[in-house]
């Protein structure tokens, strides 16, 4: 993800890369708050950038770990040891193996959902058509063009887009 600065701003706004809609017909920026609403819009796809351990438990049925081999049954319990703060506290990020491993599916690009099927996770057949949907759900949520820009829990303010204008 690139830093959010309001140069970045700026050029989103200008160039509308994705035909967001920030601007009129004839060229000029609509009013901050409809840029606001535009950007902030949860109408995209976005990886959230950490899951904790609870949710990495509490998602998974006994069975469905169960049904893990052995060294796949490590590798949960060592993630789980370090999103409850084991090595560094801020949870399990969320990367392509991970998100693979658990939903099946690969990560979100630029606001679309990420591809692949259920079976594609590893967990057992038995399993993999309950559980690899309910990690999906928790790894990929809705997201806004801000958060596909500058990651999960990125806002613009009326103020920004004034002085992103500005510059």
């Amino acid at each position: 993800m690139a830093d959010f600065t309001l140069q970045a701003l700026n050029d989103e706004i200008d160039n509308d890369p994705t035909s967001q809609g920030y601007k009129e017909v004839g060229g000029e920026w609509k009013a901050d708050q409809v840029i606001v609403d535009l950007i902030n819009a949860q109408d995209l796809k976005i990886d959230r950038l950490n899951i904790t351990a609870n949710e990495l438990q509490t998602t998974a049925t006994y069975d469905a770990y169960n049904n893990l081999s052995i060294d796949e049954q490590e590798w949960f319990q060592i993630l789980a040891t370090i999103g409850s703060g084991g090595q560094s506290g801020t949870g399990i990020k969320v990367n392509a193996d991970l998100k693979l491993q658990l939903s099946g599916r690969t990560l979100t690009s630029n606001g679309a959902a990420g591809t692949g099927f259920d079976n594609n996770s590893w967990w057992a057949p038995a399993d993999d058509q309950d559980i690899a949907p309910a990690f999906l759900a928790l790894i990929e949520i809705s997201g806004s063009r801000a958060e596909v820009l500058w990651d999960e829990g990125a806002t613009i303010s009326p103020g920004q887009v004034g002085a992103a204008a500005n510059l």
